[in-house]
């Protein structure tokens, strides 16, 4: 059995067939990668929380913030790569993604017993 081992020079990548279109492939899926997580922008939204309360309990804010880690997590297991962030502030959920991630937390929340509604910024 004889084994060969080629040692290339960097001009030899671009000599052999196929060289270059694999230099030019690797590129390309380079680039458009950075396209599509270009053309989702991340954007701001708030929910509140139902039934609505301003200024939950300690306990009622300990535990919202721990389901809304628990669907951060989610988040993440189920859109990989992505940059969700979730955060409480009263009975106010502030969240920064993009809608696919962010439908996916509303479900999780709401599965959890913690559904969330789009604020009304109309009625303000």
């Amino acid at each position: 059995m004889r084994l060969s081992i080629q040692c290339f020079r960097s001009g030899d990548v671009l000599a052999t067939p196929g060289g270059l279109t694999m230099i030019a492939l690797s590129i390309f899926l380079a680039l458009s990668s950075l396209m599509v997580e270009a053309a989702e922008p991340q954007d701001r939204k708030s929910f509140k929380t139902i039934p609505f309360d301003p200024t939950p309990s300690e306990t009622q804010r300990r535990e919202l913030e721990r389901m809304i880690d628990l669907c951060i997590k989610t988040v993440d297991r189920e859109v990989p790569g992505g940059h969700f962030s979730a955060s409480v502030d009263g009975g106010i959920v502030n969240t920064l993604g993009i809608d696919r991630e962010r439908f996916k937390f509303w479900k999780c929340m709401s599965q959890n017993g913690h559904p969330l509604a789009p604020i009304d910024k109309s009625r303000d």
